[in-house]
């Protein structure tokens, strides 16, 4: 094991060690959820594994003074990112908390990633910087490659194997009657990934819960980018050797100006060693004890608070209960960014699609503001969009929030308030002498008031510019829709008077609709008045599936709204849960996703967790 700095040994030598034996393994515990029994066999090899760990007691506390330091800070992450607690011991099976730590196969860090997983999960690894050696970023990405293949799995112990083994090599060790399970059974024939990660936790969390080892807290601070360790060492008043053991990430000689928030970890300046809670390691300008409890609002299912005016991010950070650098990676900003009062930000990791369909970029509103807005990530709305970067917008752009436009769908303009003068009717003067001609209009709405609130209304969806049928008129026929290959404009005509006159929609939708050539989900949806999530659902497709000319689809709600089997007569309500999809579900309940999008009027695989969706009763 790499040398540690002298502050974390000290108070070591001068007080007695701890207890000589080893913590004998039961034969059961709760690990993650899950209750696990140990055979005969199984205990053996444990109580092995725990007796080697505990064999030297100078190395031994060493690690259980780098655990004390580092748990807060990994707790927290574990927390945010809904992996159980115990995953805390798993980087001391990896890396002994070791930031340097490399193996014979190319993995780096506290998590032994290697590079390709690191990229793929969102690390920055380059000449300048590798965040496999930083704690938290690291942590975060280990965290997620767990949930990911929980998500997957149904089972935590699983989803612990597949960190070693990948996801597809889990596969051979894992049982159908594992998913969702609450006891599982360990024998001599467990892979011996799991035994060594149980003994790491029956070794190290008796100790670690009596704090019987001074340590140094540490805390995590914003990086000054430009400025060397040695700088910010004396700036920070700390120990410059001990602040680069900490951050053996930064291998430039000052940290990148390139737009990224990073993060140093600092030991607690002036602070000697001490057996304490790891609390210290998150204490701020307030105790925890003098912060009120944080009050969320959730926004695209995520938990926000909105920003007071003049608030900065470390206020806001600590008014929700987060770390800063937690709170700047997850709403995407710079350290010096300043917040936008009355705006959300975000105490969990924005997703990859909203809730709401599309949204019309208004004058002054760039694409950050409108993925803070709606708790989406900036790139999936560029990706959705097809946007070489944050630039290449214009006010009226439509947006596309959930699914990706396209490729042989152009980007479409709404008008915007300021951009175009809108028509609009203006009474002319006439001669007293000469009567004013009687003119039949429908009045026509107002782009601007449409504009102007069509993105305060979820339940709206705006469209692209296509020209708007009139209202039907007494003397205008409307013609079936199966005739011309595209509904035809028509011109404004002197209207006589017709008796009774009726109006009519402008098709009858209970009949399918001809899909004209080049015409849209989108644009349908909005002559028809219906969100296109509801028209695709209707028809079972995606909303991002292009038309094709000559394809027949529902302009009207399937009937009986929608019409069930009769299994469906009355269903049930299922509330999904962490890692639920609608495969799993539908499987679950014998029938296919596409009669499960049907059912719940959903065009989307999307779920959240706490919802509900109609099932079949069994």
């Amino acid at each position: 094991m790499r040398k540690l700095f002298p502050a974390l040994l000290l108070g070591l030598a001068s007080r007695p060690a701890l207890a000589a034996a080893p913590p004998t393994v039961p034969a059961s515990l709760d690990v993650a959820g899950l209750h696990l029994t140990l055979d005969d066999e199984a205990r053996q090899l444990v109580q092995a594994k725990v007796n080697s760990l505990c064999r030297h007691p100078a190395s031994f506390e060493a690690r259980v003074a780098l655990a004390e330091a580092a748990f807060p800070l990994i707790d927290q992450v574990l927390a945010e990112e809904g992996v159980p607690a115990d995953f805390r011991y798993l980087v001391l099976q990896e890396s002994a908390l070791q930031g340097n730590a490399e193996s014979a196969h190319g993995a780096v860090g506290y998590w032994q990633l290697k590079r390709e997983t690191a990229l793929s999960l969102g690390l920055t690894v380059n000449g300048s910087i590798d965040e496999r050696r930083h704690l938290t970023a690291s942590t975060r990405a280990a965290a997620r490659y767990l949930t990911r293949n929980n998500a997957t799995l149904h089972n935590w112990a699983n989803a612990l194997l597949s960190y070693n083994t990948g996801l597809g090599g889990v596969r051979p060790y894992t049982q159908p009657a594992d998913a969702d399970a609450t006891d599982m059974a360990f024998t001599a024939d467990t892979n011996q990934y799991l035994l060594d990660f149980l003994a790491q936790k029956i070794a190290f969390e008796p100790v670690c819960a009596q704090h019987a080892v001074p340590f140094v807290p540490w805390r995590e601070v914003p990086a000054a980018p430009g400025q060397t360790l040695a700088e910010q060492a004396a700036a920070l008043t700390t120990d410059p050797d001990a602040l680069a053991q900490l951050n053996p990430w930064l291998l430039a000689r000052a940290v990148p100006q390139d737009g990224h928030a990073y993060t140093l970890l600092v030991p607690l300046a002036g602070a000697p060693p001490v057996a304490a809670s790891p609390a210290p390691a998150h204490t701020s300008t307030l105790p925890a004890a003098a912060l009120p409890a944080p009050t969320y609002l959730r926004i695209n299912g995520i938990k926000a608070m909105l920003a007071r005016p003049g608030e900065t991010a470390a206020a806001l950070a600590q008014r929700g209960g987060a770390s800063l650098g937690f709170f700047l990676k997850v709403n995407e900003l710079d350290h010096d960014e300043p917040l936008a009062p009355g705006e959300p930000y975000f105490f969990q990791r924005k997703k990859e699609a909203a809730e709401e369909d599309y949204h019309v970029l208004a004058p002054g509103q760039s694409l950050a503001a409108v993925a803070q807005h709606y708790g989406v990530l900036r790139h999936a709305l560029r990706t959705f969009n097809h946007l070489p970067n944050d630039e290449a917008i214009r006010p009226g752009l439509v947006l596309w929030l959930s699914h990706s436009r396209p490729r042989n769908i152009a980007a479409e303009y709404q008008p915007v308030p300021g951009t175009r003068p809108v028509a609009t009717a203006r009474p002319v003067p006439l001669p007293a002498s000469t009567p004013a001609p009687v003119v039949v209009a429908s009045p026509a709405p107002d782009d601007n008031d449409e504009l102007a609130s069509i993105n305060d209304l979820p339940t709206e969806v705006p469209g692209p510019p296509v020209q708007p049928l009139p209202v039907p008129h007494p003397a205008v026929v409307v013609a079936s829709p199966a005739a011309p290959s595209r509904p035809a404009l028509l011109a404004p005509v002197a209207v006589r008077p017709v008796a009774a006159p009726t109006a009519r929609p402008m098709a009858d939708f209970s009949h399918p609709y001809l899909v004209a050539p080049g015409e849209t989900l989108y644009a349908l949806a909005r002559r028809v008045g219906v969100r296109p999530a509801e028209l695709a659902a209707w028809n079972a497709i995606s909303p991002a599936t292009p038309l094709r000319a000559g394809q027949l689809l529902h302009l009207s709600p399937p009937a009986a709204e929608p019409a069930l089997p009769s299994e469906y007569g009355l269903p049930g309500v299922y509330t999904v849960a962490s890692g639920d999809t609608f495969y799993s579900i539908s499987r679950r309940y014998n029938c296919t996703v596409a009669e499960l999008l049907a059912h719940n009027e959903r065009a989307t695989l999307a779920l959240r967790v706490g919802e509900t969706l109609r099932v079949p009763r069994q």
